[in-house]
């Protein structure tokens, strides 16, 4: 995935409060604020002074900008990276280009950049069919490396789905897909859609072609399913990634905005609990719409585990998790499960991993 230059902010706001609002938000959410416009004739000047930069900037203003007209604002269509505007005017948004509603808050406002960064030049910033969604969203991404996330994935929903609900599970690592391989199941990446491969229980695999039309992909899926579990694999730069357009960023953006949960999965050692206070101060500074829950996974027995357990609940104090829950140490059923290509559930449902997240599973039920 190449390098590409992250966009930056104009903003050209009358009410000063708002104004302050959205700059002083986005700043803190990791956007670049390089122009503030009072008026039409400075936002002008500004966008003349260097032609080349154009394709960088996303526009946020508002329609009572002194001196502008739906005219105005329609000559820089085309040729900025997007426009977004704000007003609390209902009827600015059949006649001003990219109108949306004022934020009611820093997580409203970071939603509707962070999609017009996904999908640039798009009039809708809404969050896909929300008021007719059925499905339960969850995403699944790890503090580091081999945290666990696709076996936890796959494993839940397959708990799920036994539980009687309708479940999709997506593949969403771009770097290292491997939910088809611990499976035996071939061809996730290719057609229209998903396949079934248990009762109820669908698989899919989030490909580059995929996430260029992630919004009409997901949107089915959002009114066929009781859950979609999305495995995101690692997650370490999921702060960085935020503010950045390369395609393999943009399932980020979809599950920030979208997720109902996210989880973060990291090891209780040394590494494990280094990599999940990397992730936890970045991602303290980002405002997402879904909860946050916590899992440690492969937790050590005795005095030392139970050292290690302390460390890491300190490392994800500052993310207010909704729920926290310890994964037990189960080498030898996950070792049984890769080598015949199935779920904990198929070859000992007794095990102790298998009991963990079944438990889980019937806790997301009720």
């Amino acid at each position: 995935m190449a390098e590409i230059e992250l966009p930056v902010i104009v903003t050209a706001i009358a009410n000063s409060d708002l104004e302050s609002f959205v700059s002083g938000s986005l700043f803190t959410q990791g956007w670049s604020v390089v122009y503030r416009a009072l008026d039409l004739s400075g936002l002008e000047r500004y966008l003349s002074s260097d032609l080349a930069a154009l394709a960088n900037i996303v526009l946020v203003y508002s329609p009572d900008l002194p001196n502008v007209s739906p005219a105005a604002i329609d000559a820089w269509h085309g040729k900025l990276r997007n426009i977004i505007g704000f007003s609390a005017n209902r009827d600015d948004a059949s006649e001003y280009f990219g109108v949306h509603p004022i934020p009611k808050d820093v997580t409203e406002l970071a939603s509707v950049v962070r999609g017009s960064v996904r999908a640039p030049l798009l009039r809708s910033g809404a969050r896909p069919l929300e008021s007719k969604r059925r499905a339960h969203v969850i995403t699944v991404g790890g503090a580091s490396t081999a945290a666990g996330c696709t076996s936890l994935a796959i494993n839940l929903a397959m708990e799920l789905s036994v539980l009687g609900k309708s479940v999709l599970l997506l593949d969403g690592d771009f770097r290292r897909p491997s939910v088809a391989a611990l499976l035996g199941v071939r061809k996730l990446d290719t057609g229209e859609s998903w396949k079934v491969i248990a009762p109820n229980l669908s698989a899919g695999e989030i490909t580059k072609e995929r996430v260029q039309i992630l919004d009409q992909y997901m949107e089915p899926a959002l009114l066929e399913f009781d859950y979609v579990i999305i495995d995101l694999g690692t997650i370490e730069d999921l702060g960085y990634s935020l503010t950045d357009r390369r395609w393999g960023a943009c399932l980020n953006h979809w599950s920030c905005d979208n997720s109902n949960e996210m989880w973060f999965l990291g090891k209780a050692d040394i590494l494990g609990i280094y990599r999940m206070d990397l992730l936890v101060k970045q991602f303290s500074q980002i405002a997402i719409n879904s909860t946050v829950s916590v899992l440690m996974n492969m937790k050590a027995p005795g005095r030392k585990g139970s050292d290690q357990e302390g460390l890491f609940l300190t490392s994800i104090a500052a993310l207010r998790p909704t729920r926290i829950y310890t994964l037990p140490r189960d080498p030898r059923s996950l070792q049984r499960a890769q080598l015949e290509r199935c779920t904990l559930i198929e070859i000992d449902d007794r095990s102790a991993l298998r009991k963990a997240i079944a438990k889980i599973a019937v806790e997301l039920t009720h």
